[in-house]
């Protein structure tokens, strides 16, 4: 549903309002079902009317001072007086005005020759008939009614005297004016409120969460306490610390094997590249001390791919645009051709292991400084909350479908990159681990003026 709010708070805010609304819609309908036959009353108007005139009855039967206490008791859409004669005497003639006298006599225990009289009838709004004032029913100008609806009950007491009454009742249709413009508005109100300080106490973990799994992804190692409140939100911070502690163990448990063979090969080479001295031929004397210095070279990386150095160092915030000027300068002082460019502001700073992510921004730039001059620029990203930075080599480019291929550990592809320029294909492959270390990657282009672009991409 494209039209909810992104946010989980804002959604639920929604999905509750919508229920309210959905609620008081089965209410109208319900309430709009409830009805006599041939009524124009609403069911729940009539009961309270019936039970006002019920209470003046009463009062008017027991009480001295009557007249005062009615007057009392009057509301601004229900009047009670007394007389010595009704206003108007007219029979019951409708249905409706019949089964209102029906139970009227029932609810105020009189018998069928004690004379009660009901009418319903259209007042003009501000108009008097027969001495009564005719209130002007509120609900009516949501309809836009020229008229309101007044009920008038006329009842005979024990002593003689006449209790008048006139009613606005609420009519049939009028109830949805109630409940839809009323009772709804009232209740968003509190409801909003509610989901939205619901919705905020959900969301308040789970930003912790987010912002933990950032620094996880940049290798912190976070410990989330367990927050108080829903046994779910709890659950899931449970099931992160472990997921992080499983990793953690995990990746230690792979470097340390790594290393463990990339040490325990250095001793072999050794004893191999002193027994290759001793051999009398020299053209094969020189091959093999080659081939071991390779050996010992890719051993060496091996060592530097699988360091753990990295989770070691703490992550701080350095000024992102210094950190990438740097490895441009070590360039620059090597004597290689490397120019830089900035679109960011001077005081962009990012969260980072300074020395791990310069190494692998390192040997990417060192990579493209074999084919030429390279040209660094670095801007915001497309993508909202992302760093980018692009690295232009003057190369040969690769072919398409090599472009994943050269990430790989020791892969080399001559007709890209040929052993004159050196390296043993590891460079780009460590260069991707600690980029993606800090939750972010480095993909290849070929560029249409020729070429090789490295796109390194970091979430902020």
């Amino acid at each position: 549903m494209k039209w909810l709010p992104r946010s989980l708070s804002g959604q639920l805010i929604a999905l509750w309002l919508l229920a309210l609304v959905a609620a008081h819609v089965i209410a109208v309908v319900a309430l709009t079902w409830w009805r006599a036959d041939n009524a124009t009353i609403h069911p729940l108007s009539i009961r309270t009317i019936e039970t006002r005139v019920l209470s003046a009855y009463r009062v008017a039967e027991r009480s001295a001072d009557a007249e005062a206490v009615l007057k009392d008791i009057s509301l601004p859409d229900t009047m009670f007086k007394l007389a010595i004669h009704p206003l108007a005497g007219f029979p019951e003639t409708g249905e409706q005005e019949a089964a209102i006298a029906k139970r009227l006599r029932a609810l105020l225990g009189i018998s069928n020759d004690v004379p009660v009289y009901v009418r319903l009838e259209r007042v003009g709004p501000g108009a008097l008939e027969g001495g009564r004032p005719a209130h002007r029913n509120g609900l009516d100008h949501a309809f836009r009614s020229d008229h309101a609806w007044g009920l008038d009950i006329d009842v005979r007491l024990p002593n003689g005297q006449w209790l008048l009454s006139r009613s606005l009742p609420t009519m049939l249709p009028a109830h949805w004016s109630r409940v839809l413009s009323f009772s709804l508005l009232v209740g968003m109100l509190p409801t909003a409120l509610i989901a939205l300080l619901f919705g905020r106490r959900i969301m308040r973990p789970l930003r912790n969460l987010t912002e933990a799994s950032k620094r996880v992804s940049r290798g912190e190692q976070v410990i989330l306490p367990a927050p108080d409140g829903l046994s779910g939100i709890r659950e899931i911070t449970q099931a992160f610390n472990d997921m992080q502690a499983s990793l953690t163990r995990f990746v230690n448990g792979r470097t340390q094997m790594v290393a463990a063979i990339g040490h325990d090969l250095r001793t072999p080479l050794t004893s191999l590249r002193i027994r290759a001295e001793f051999i009398d031929d020299e053209p094969l004397r020189d091959a093999m001390v080659q081939t071991l210095d390779e050996m010992s070279i890719m051993v060496e990386e091996i060592l530097g791919f699988a360091r753990d150095d990295a989770l070691r160092e703490p992550t701080q915030d350095v000024c992102f645009e210094e950190l990438v000027r740097e490895v441009v300068d070590q360039q620059t002082i090597q004597g290689r051709s490397v120019s830089f460019k900035s679109e960011l502001a001077s005081d962009v700073l990012y969260r980072c292991r300074p020395v791990h992510l310069k190494r692998g921004l390192g040997n990417i730039i060192d990579n493209a400084t074999r084919f030429g001059e390279v040209r660094v620029k670095v801007r915001s990203d497309a993508v909202p909350g992302a760093l980018r930075i692009e690295v232009d080599d003057s190369g040969p480019g690769i072919d398409p479908e090599h472009l994943e291929q050269v990430f790989e550990p020791f892969a080399r592809l001559d007709a890209a990159r040929s052993t004159e320029t050196g390296g043993l294909g590891l460079g780009l492959a460590i260069a991707r681990s600690c980029i993606r270390a800090h939750g972010g990657d480095v993909t290849l282009h070929n560029r249409e003026t020729g070429g090789l672009r490295a796109v390194i991409e970091l979430p902020v």
